[in-house]
């Protein structure tokens, strides 16, 4: 029988037991004083038996404070103290960093125990004892079982003359320290501990200190302490791939830091890591490295080995599965036993019953491998219980998957994804705002890993994305539409046999998303691409076809090339009535563009012409209050307000203002386009205050939500500071349009129509204020 255990190799045959740690060497046999005679102890108890960090200890001062004290002045507390956390977070090296300072600074006795097993622990022990005092024969007698072992290492501590710090290192499986027959409270020294399982029962009475990862400062310092010859930009990107863990960093630096014939670059490594995070790290390592915790590859199955071990190897495919999932909060719910047992986790190996799930899951909090903590929930709703996990264990586990479970995982994951998002949200219906806020990540992180994988299941990862897209995009949410739209085309690009269509679909909704950003020559340059790729495909009357043509021209609109929107859009509509009808939804939203492109021509009369009509049939095919009506209305409102018509376009846009307000919420980009506009009335109505009310309360979301240059929120501005003119607050009008004008010339270019209009404006603020001296 051998079993590999924390770097060390323990062999059993028949009777005798050969212990290999290190320097160490314990051989255990049923003879007796000859096999005594045999036994060797540890080296010493007096040095740390850890190597020593390779840089200096960083963002734990005041831990480092708190240990130093406690080690110094054993008498301030009997209790033992804890320092837990997951593997490769830095315990070992922040207590070594303590027992050198005060061992040498403070005339502390210094005492190091390998408490990883029960062997080990035991003989270190034991060797602490005969360093505090025992004899020789007492010990052999604790050895042999005649002595109680723990009863004379305490006798021994007790009565040293000088504190001490004896420090149990690795102690992972609190079991080893036999609750409180090693443990023992005292003030005659310091006991300090440093384990992974900080739940245990045996810290009951410890003051436990909880060690996580760095902060990006610190990460970063790490890294240009090993040397990593690149910019703080590139080491920010490294140290934030790496989830600023401190073992990934110490690994990646060394081995950025000290290549000479074969020099890698920051981002090689980074293309490396995403292939294989695993061997890229351990290629890290030092060749000679034979401590299982400090190898990347190694530093989690160890955790994952001692829950096995206690009883719960259904936490090794619970890991698996939530790294299907994003480092992001992800709902407990997710993880519901009702849930599990529709996925076929029960027929996993090892199995995960969905009975089981609470005790894996616990076993993984105990060795600090995940959290749950509670998320804030959106305005008055309460917080939602989250499960979260380092991205870098994430990574490191998926990449570590069996071959013939990956694809029981992976299509687990979707299952659970698939039933919360679309089953029982409702097909058809808007997901809440929070819910989509949750759930995007992982949705966006199952994708990329079944395409990494290859898998069988990477159309249901599709479709799931696809789905979200569509609903952050309904929502107004065109940040995170973009995020999952991107990962959508990225994907098609990587599978082995895309869908012609489905792909030219993916590739026309990243265009109108980016339009909707106001990132216009992006969307521009796509979507001439991909109208050209549907005319060629599909030919030039296909819906899809159509559909490009009328995001291309939305996105000449937004660039202020009029001419070239008309063109585009006046084909939709003629595409469109051919083959859907006058009255069809896509027809109507169409001939209201059209009506728009018309008019910023100074061709109001035709524009009203065209919008007029098209409001009336779209109210008499889909009623009053249909989104589609609503668009159609608000171009017409807008029309007779440049046309001059304004009572009859404000109280048009107060009746869609209402239900907008009301169907959409009141800051959705609709309801905001809308609220615009009746500033805009307001203003030339003269009633500044008001129009500056509403103007302000809309830039504020406009800003938040789609950013302070968004071309949105840059013409609003111009609206503001037409209101300041019109106020006489000269002041705030000529401020705010130096600030715009530079804002415009940057973002739109020198010659779009709303930088005109701000320089303009500028021009006759600076006017008003000469004639005022």
């Amino acid at each position: 029988m051998s079993v590999a255990d924390h770097g060390r190799l323990f062999n059993a045959d028949r009777d005798q037991v050969n212990i290999e740690i290190g320097s160490y060497t314990a051989q255990y046999s049923p003879g007796g004083a000859a096999a005594r005679r045999e036994h060797v102890g540890p080296d010493s108890v007096r040095v740390p038996l850890a190597a020593a960090s390779l840089t200096p200890i960083h963002d734990r001062h005041d831990l480092r404070r708190l240990l130093l004290r406690a080690a110094c002045h054993p008498d301030a507390s009997d209790s033992p103290v804890v320092v837990h956390g997951m593997g490769g977070c830095g315990k070992t090296a922040i207590v070594r960093v303590v027992f050198d300072e005060a061992v040498g600074q403070h005339g502390v006795i210094g005492l190091w125990v390998n408490a990883s097993t029960a062997p080990t622990f035991r003989e270190g022990m034991l060797a602490v004892a005969q360093d505090r005092g025992a004899s020789q024969d007492e010990v052999d007698a604790a050895r042999d079982r005649r002595r109680a072992a723990a009863d004379l290492a305490w006798y021994q501590l007790e009565r040293s003359s000088q504190p001490w710090l004896l420090v149990l290192d690795n102690a992972d499986d609190p079991s080893v320290l036999g609750d409180e027959v090693w443990l023992r409270p005292t003030r005659r020294g310091t006991i300090l501990v440093t384990t992974r399982f900080g739940t245990a029962a045996a810290w009951r009475r410890a003051e436990r200190h909880h060690l996580d990862v760095l902060g990006l400062d610190d990460a970063v310092d790490v890294l240009i302490d090993l040397e990593v010859p690149s910019d703080t930009a590139e080491l920010e990107e490294l140290a934030r791939a790496l989830g600023c863990h401190p073992l990934a960093l110490v690994l990646a630096g060394s081995y950025l830091g000290r290549r000479f014939l074969d020099p890698v670059t920051v981002d090689e490594f980074l293309e490396r890591l995403r292939n294989d995070p695993n061997a890229t790290l351990d290629e890290a390592a030092d060749p000679d490295e034979r401590d299982l915790r400090r190898l990347i590859s190694s530093t989690w199955q160890i955790s994952l080995d001692a829950l096995a071990d206690r009883g719960l190897p259904e936490a090794i495919t619970l890991i698996r599965l939530l790294s299907c999932f994003a480092s992001d909060p992800l709902p407990t719910g997710v993880l519901h036993p009702d849930r599990l047992r529709h996925t076929g986790l029960d027929r996993a190996e090892p199995p995960l019953p969905g009975q089981r799930a609470e005790a894996a899951l616990r076993g993984l909090m105990s060795h600090s491998m995940v959290s749950v903590d509670d998320v804030p929930g959106d305005v008055g709703r309460p917080g939602v219980p989250c499960v979260q996990t380092h991205a870098l264990l994430l990574d490191t586990v998926a990449a570590r998957i069996p071959l013939d479970q990956r694809e029981i995982i992976l299509a687990a994951a979707a299952t659970l994804l698939e039933d919360l998002l679309t089953r029982e949200a409702g097909e058809g219906l808007l997901i809440d705002a929070q819910s989509l806020r949750l759930f995007t990540p992982h949705v966006v992180a199952l994708l990329e890993r079944v395409v990494r994988a290859r898998s069988a299941i990477a159309h249901r990862a599709l479709a799931l994305a696809r789905y979200l897209r569509a609903q952050s995009y309904d929502r107004g949410d065109f940040a995170t539409a973009h995020a999952v739209a991107k990962a959508v085309v990225d994907a098609d690009g990587s599978l082995d046999a895309p869908d012609t269509a489905e792909s030219l679909a993916d590739r026309y909704e990243l265009g109108r998303i980016l339009s909707a950003l106001g990132r216009y020559e992006q969307a521009k340059d796509l979507l001439e691409e991909v109208l050209v790729a549907h005319e060629a495909e599909m030919g030039p009357d296909h819906l899809a076809t159509l559909a490009c043509a009328h995001e291309l021209a939305l996105v000449f609109y937004g660039l202020g090339a009029w001419s070239q929107d008309e063109h585009h859009m006046r084909r939709a509509v003629d595409g469109r009535s051919s083959a859907l009808g006058l009255e069809a939804p896509d027809t109507i939203v169409s001939t209201a563009c059209l009506a728009e492109a018309v008019g910023e021509q100074q061709r109001w009369q035709e524009a009203v012409g065209i919008a007029r009509p098209n409001a009336e049939r779209a109210a008499r095919a889909l009623g009053d209050e249909d989104p589609v009506t609503l668009t159609a209305c608000h171009t017409l409102a807008w029309i007779l307000f440049k046309s001059g018509q304004i009572d009859e376009a404000r109280a048009l846009v107060e009746r869609i203002l209402a239900v907008r307000g009301r169907l959409l919420g009141a800051e959705h980009p609709r309801t905001l386009t809308t609220r615009a506009l009746l500033a805009n009335i307001l203003r030339s109505q003269q009633q500044w205050e008001l129009a500056a009310q509403e103007a302000l309360s809309v830039l504020e979301v406009r800003e938040r939500i789609l950013g302070a240059e968004h071309p949105h929120t840059l013409g609003l501005r111009n609206v503001l500071i037409r209101i300041r003119l019109g106020a006489g607050d000269l002041d705030a009008a000529v401020a705010l349009a130096e600030a715009n004008l530079e804002a415009c010339h940057r973002v739109l270019g020198d010659d779009h129509p709303d930088t005109a209009s701000c320089r303009q404006a500028l021009q006759e603020a600076h006017t008003a204020k000469e004639s005022q001296r």
